[in-house]
C-alpha cells in the first residue's frame, strides 16, 4: 500500500473501521493531523505553480538548477517566499505531532473498561482518602518547619550568613512526616573590626565550607501527637546532663545484642539538643569524620532497623501549629539514592524551564512523561499555601539534580528552592520570592485568571505535554497552545485545559479542601490510571 498510492485497500471501508476501533478516542487526532498535512502540501503544489514556465524552456535531461541559471535573465517569476516558509515550518510542526503520535500509540494498550465497582473498590476509596491526608498533613509541617527555620535563622549569629535550602517534592508521611532537604550555608563578608564573636563565625564558616550542602532529613511531628510528657521531659533534658548508663557484658556473644540496646534510646537522642538554643544550628548538621569500623552482620540489621537513633537535634514551632521537627544525617545504605549526599552533584544543577527548552523529550518515555506532570500535581497539593511554594510558582522554581545522563533518574531530584539572607536580629526572616503578582492581579480582571496556582500548574502540564518552555504571561498563546491537539493525548489535553481555567466546580480557592479533593480525583488519580494503562515492558 505504501509504495501504490492507487491500492483498493486505501478505500477500503473495513480498514477504516478497524482503524478508527483500534485508536478509539485518538483517532480523531490521527485525522486531524493527515487533513493538516494534505492542506499544507495542496498548498505547496498551489504556490509551485508558478514555476510551470521553466519546464517548457527545459532541455532534455538537463537540470532544473541549470535551467534556471540558463533562462534567468529573460524570464521573471513571481512567488511569496513567506508563504512557502510557513508551509514549510507548518509541515514539519505537522510531521513531527505525527511522529509522537505514533510512538504514542505504540506504547498505549487498551484501556480497561470500567464495567462494575469490584469487591476492591471500597478499600481503594480508602486507600485514596488515606493518601489525600497525607497532603494535607505534609503541608500543615512543611509550613511548620518553615516557620522554624525562620525563627532559628533570626538569630544574631545567624545574621551573619545566607542560607538556601532545597526542599524535595518526594515525601514520606506515616506516623509522620519525613522531608528532605540540602541545606547550604554561606558566610556574609564581615568587617575586620568586628569582635570575638566574628572570629566564631569565621572559624564556623570554615568548616562549613567543606561541607557548603547538608543533606539531612527531617521528621516532623504535632506535639499534640507526642504529648505534654514528652514536651516536659525535653525540656528538662536540655538542662540535665544524661546519666551514663552501665553495661554489663558477658563473655557470650549472643548477649551482644544486650550491650546494644543499653545504649540511649531514639526518643532521648531526638530531645538531646535544642538547635534553636546553639548559637548557629548549621554547625550541628555538618557530618563528623567517623573511622569506618567492621560490624557484624547482627549489627548491620540492628542499624537497618534502627538507623533513626543517629538525631542530630529538633527545632519546635510555636505559632499557629505546633510540631517538632527533628533532624537526621543522611544514612547512606538506607535512604533513597536520590536524596542521599553521595548521589547529588553540584554542578549537576538544572532549572526545570531551561531543561524543556533543550530536545530532550526523547530521553522520556511516554509513561514518564506522565509520571513528571504527576510529580508535579502532587507537589502542588503538597505546598500549596505555604512559604515554600508561592503563589505565582513556575517550572523556573524548580531545579533536579542531573544523574549520569540519565533524566528519568535526575527528575526525582526535583526540589523546591528559597533563600535566606540577613535580617535584623530578632526579626523573622524574608524568603526571596517569585513570581509576578501584579500580572496575576489584571489577569483576574482581563483573563478570568482567579488562581494563579492552579493556571500555573496549568501552563506546566502545558509544558510537558509539549515539551516546550512557555511563557505564563502570555495568556492567549497559553490558551492557544492548549486548544491544539496535544502529543500526550486527547485526555491529557483535556485535563489540562480543565486545570487552566480552574473549572472543576468547587471554587477557586485552593487553600479549601473541595478544590484540592476536586484536583486529586480529577487530575491525580486520571493520569495514575493513564500511566497503570500504558505498556511500559
Amino acid at each position: 500500500m505504501i509504495d501504490d498510492g492507487a491500492h483498493k485497500k486505501w478505500k477500503s471501508s473495513s480498514l477504516e473501521d478497524s482503524m478508527a476501533d483500534r485508536l478509539g478516542n485518538n483517532a480523531q487526532s490521527l485525522k486531524d493531523i493527515i487533513e493538516d498535512i494534505g492542506t499544507i502540501i495542496g498548498d505547496v503544489e498551489k504556490g509551485l505553480e508558478c514555476f510551470s514556465g521553466l519546464d517548457k524552456e527545459r532541455l532534455e535531461n538537463e537540470r532544473l538548477k541549470d535551467t534556471v541559471r540558463r533562462v534567468r535573465d529573460r524570464m521573471n517569476i513571481v512567488f511569496d517566499k513567506s508563504k512557502f516558509e510557513k508551509c514549510t515550518s507548518d509541515l514539519r510542526d505537522c510531521n513531527s505531532d505525527l511522529k509522537l503520535f505514533r510512538e504514542q500509540m505504540g506504547e498505549l494498550c487498551k484501556p480497561v473498561t470500567r464495567t462494575h465497582r469490584g469487591k476492591n473498590y471500597a478499600i481503594a476509596q480508602r486507600l485514596h482518602k488515606y493518601t489525600f491526608k497525607n497532603y494535607t498533613d505534609t503541608r500543615m509541617a512543611s509550613q511548620a518547619l518553615h516557620e522554624a527555620l525562620c525563627t532559628a535563622w533570626s538569630t544574631p549569629d545567624s545574621a551573619h550568613f545566607r542560607h538556601s535550602v532545597r526542599l524535595f517534592l518526594e515525601t514520606k508521611c506515616r506516623d509522620e512526616v519525613q522531608l528532605d532537604l540540602v541545606i547550604s550555608c554561606l558566610e556574609h563578608k564581615m568587617k575586620q573590626a568586628q569582635s570575638q564573636t566574628a572570629s566564631y563565625n569565621a572559624r564556623l564558616a570554615s568548616s562549613l565550607a567543606l561541607a557548603n550542602m547538608m543533606t539531612v532529613h527531617v521528621k516532623s511531628k504535632a506535639l499534640v501527637i507526642l504529648g505534654p510528657g514528652f514536651i516536659t521531659t525535653s525540656l528538662d533534658s536540655n538542662n540535665t546532663r544524661q546519666k551514663r548508663r552501665r553495661v554489663v557484658r558477658f563473655e557470650d556473644d549472643s548477649d551482644k545484642e544486650h550491650e546494644i540496646q543499653s545504649t540511649p534510646s531514639s526518643a532521648s537522642r531526638e530531645v538531646a539538643l535544642n538547635l534553636q538554643r546553639t548559637r548557629h544550628f548549621c554547625a550541628e548538621l555538618v557530618p563528623k569524620t567517623v573511622q569506618p569500623q567492621p560490624e557484624a552482620a547482627s549489627n548491620v540489621s540492628y542499624k537497618r532497623r534502627n538507623h533513626t537513633a543517629q538525631c542530630l537535634g529538633y527545632l519546635d514551632t510555636w505559632t499557629r501549629d505546633e510540631y517538632r521537627h527533628s533532624f537526621f544525617p543522611c544514612c547512606e545504605g538506607f535512604c533513597n539514592p536520590s536524596f542521599c549526599k553521595g548521589e547529588i552533584k553540584p554542578e549537576g544543577l538544572t532549572r526545570m524551564d531551561e531543561m524543556l527548552a533543550q530536545p530532550r523529550s526523547d530521553e522520556l518515555s511516554v509513561p514518564e512523561q506522565l509520571r513528571l506532570a504527576l510529580r508535579l500535581v502532587s507537589a502542588v497539593l503538597r505546598f500549596n499555601s505555604t512559604s515554600w511554594l508561592g503563589e505565582c510558582w513556575g517550572l523556573q522554581d524548580l531545579y533536579f539534580f542531573e544523574q549520569d545522563s540519565d533524566l528519568a533518574a535526575s527528575l526525582k531530584t526535583l526540589h523546591i528552592k528559597a533563600d535566606w539572607s540577613k535580617s535584623p536580629a530578632g526579626e523573622l526572616m524574608e524568603v526571596d520570592s517569585a513570581g509576578d503578582l501584579r500580572f496575576f492581579e489584571e489577569a483576574k480582571l482581563l483573563h478570568g485568571i482567579y488562581n494563579a496556582t492552579v493556571y500555573n500548574l496549568g501552563v506546566a502540564l502545558l509544558s510537558i505535554g509539549r515539551w516546550v518552555r512557555i511563557d505564563p504571561n502570555d495568556v492567549l498563546n497559553v490558551r492557544r497552545m492548549a486548544s491544539q491537539p496535544c502529543p500526550l493525548g486527547s485526555k491529557y489535553q483535556e485535563m489540562t485545559q480543565k486545570v487552566l481555567e480552574c473549572d472543576f466546580g468547587c471554587g477557586k480557592d485552593l487553600s479549601k479542601t473541595p478544590l484540592q479533593h476536586a484536583i486529586y480525583e480529577g487530575i491525580m488519580l486520571e493520569l495514575e490510571s493513564m500511566i497503570s494503562s500504558l505498556s511500559i515492558r
